[in-house]
């Protein structure tokens, strides 16, 4: 199956941005006095971008749907999936562990750091806390997704390619994300928990809504990722701008509508009703930007030029840079600090990011004449390819043109 280049291209764009923001946030000098209540216009733009790990989520969907639509053994093909689930989720916590980047505790002014970037940034390691083990990050999230579609696509196998397959889906994706509602009260059960060492409930709960990228909402994006998927698949643009337009519309007018009219009854909990119509907006804009890039690289076929085939390249090997840009920028920063006392405000700690990144591209795209080689997502590829044909492990090796 021919990759489809906007979604590598959205990819990328949103790997790229999250190690500029990564950097940027965790080396401001006045993170801790931010005033959380009352953020400065910048701050909120930054904690805005940082909730874009639905934006993986809708990707991961639609890209899984299609491998899954072009499959010719449809088992095969599910075992797969649970296999890159498992990987997926392996990785996940052997990066939050080892090198992920730092949870802020701003009551005690301390950050709670991985294990390799705080014996970088402070010569020891940190003890490990039960907060990060269970920490629900945008990998564990996508992991999470990718066994829940497994699930859902070996329930659906029989009438997937039925032409009604896509509304069926996307009334499903909408009652889920109403659902969803329901995680602003488990989020205060769940806490609860926590804080009274209730071990069971607090391990039942984690995953379908803890911090900071459970279930509810985010297999929502997942399955909204699935319709776009059969949309693509049909090959009909003017068909798929005809459904994907409207419901675009329609959650970021009712996002919007309920970020104005709701109440922030639960803002020292951090997941209110705020929280959620900001989700509900995100479809909305997820989906707009998705239709936006097939529209222009999929459908009128634009060349990408340098920067964004720069941009690109993260999304067919970014999980490599995304898993270490923590160790990098504490490395880069360490030295640098070891010739001059560097204090960053917001401005600089972005240019730090910026930086940063453009050096991981340039690795990239070195590391692209090579086919990625060694990378992880090399690695997960080849051992992916001993069950079925990874699409992914073809364009890591060039055989789609994307280098």
């Amino acid at each position: 199956m021919k990759r489809i280049q906007s979604i590598d291209l959205l990819r990328g764009l949103g790997v790229f941005f999250v190690i500029i923001l990564h950097t940027a946030f965790y080396y401001f000098d006045g993170i801790y006095d931010v005033d959380m209540d009352n953020p400065s216009l910048i701050i909120t733009l930054i904690g805005f971008l940082l909730m874009f790990a639905g934006l993986f989520a809708m990707l991961s969907g639609a890209s899984y749907t299609l491998q899954f639509l072009h499959t010719k053994d449809q088992k095969q093909r599910i075992k797969h999936m649970g296999l890159s689930g498992a990987l997926m989720m392996v990785i996940a916590y052997l990066y939050f562990i080892f090198t992920g980047p730092g949870i802020i505790n701003f009551d005690t002014r301390s950050m709670d750091e991985s294990l390799l970037v705080s014996l970088i940034r402070d010569g020891k390691f940190q003890t490990l806390t039960l907060e990060r083990l269970f920490y629900v990050d945008s990998l564990v999230m996508i992991a999470l997704n990718i066994w829940l579609l497994t699930l859902l696509f070996h329930l659906i196998k029989k009438w997937i390619y039925h032409e009604k397959a896509a509304l069926y889906i996307l009334v499903g994706a909408t009652l889920f994300m109403g659902l969803s509602y329901i995680r602003i009260p488990l989020y205060n059960v769940y806490l609860d928990a926590r804080d009274s060492n209730n071990y069971v409930l607090w391990v039942l709960l984690n995953y379908f809504v803890s911090k900071n990228n459970p279930i509810f909402p985010f297999f929502a994006f997942a399955l909204f990722g699935v319709w776009v998927g059969l949309l693509i698949n049909r090959k009909d643009d003017t068909h798929m701008r005809k459904w994907m337009i409207p419901v675009a519309l329609f959650y970021i007018v009712i996002g919007v509508t309920g970020y104005i009219l709701a109440p922030e009854t639960m803002l020292e909990r951090a997941i209110d009703p705020t929280w959620y119509f900001i989700m509900v907006i995100q479809i909305g804009l997820f989906l707009a930007m998705i239709l936006g890039a097939y529209y222009l690289y999929d459908v009128k076929k634009r060349k990408l030029n340098p920067v964004s085939r720069f941009i690109q390249r993260f999304g067919v090997a970014g999980l490599t840079p995304f898993f270490f840009e923590q160790i990098t920028s504490a490395l880069i920063f360490g030295v640098i600090t070891l010739f001059f006392d560097l204090k960053l405000d917001i401005p600089l700690a972005i240019i730090f990011g910026v930086i940063h990144v453009t050096l991981w591209g340039f690795v990239l795209k070195y590391w692209s004449t090579k086919g990625y080689k060694y990378s992880l997502e090399w690695g997960f590829s080849q051992m992916i390819n001993r069950i079925s044909v990874s699409s992914k492990l073809q364009a890591l090796e060039g055989k789609d043109g994307i280098h």
